[in-house]
């Protein structure tokens, strides 16, 4: 069975989602969707880590993304042995990727 890795937020990521969770709550009916949806994205990467994709966009060696398709938002992140480091969530929606 895999061992879980300990999940870690940069500041940036951990205001970037503070934003969205902000605008979730305002302007979303279904509010404990946001919550619920993170979580089960945290909890995959805790295991599975590799389930994003390469994300080749940036000079963040290693960088990878997932998407949550109920927010419509990507978590960018970087991982190795024993943590995953979110580094962003950013809109997918949006023209272009966060700057890392």
């Amino acid at each position: 069975m895999n061992e879980r890795r300990r999940i870690q937020f940069t500041a940036t990521a951990e205001q970037q989602v503070q934003a969205e969770r902000e605008w979730w709550l305002a302007n979303r009916e279904y509010q404990e969707l946001f919550a619920t949806e993170l979580e089960s994205a945290l909890r995959i990467l805790s295991i599975v880590p590799a389930a994003g994709r390469p994300y080749t966009q940036s000079s963040t060696p290693n960088l990878r993304r997932l998407y949550l398709r109920r927010l419509t938002c990507h978590l960018y992140y970087t991982f190795d042995d024993h943590v995953v480091i979110i580094r962003a969530m950013w809109g997918a929606r949006r023209e272009r990727g966060p700057d890392l």
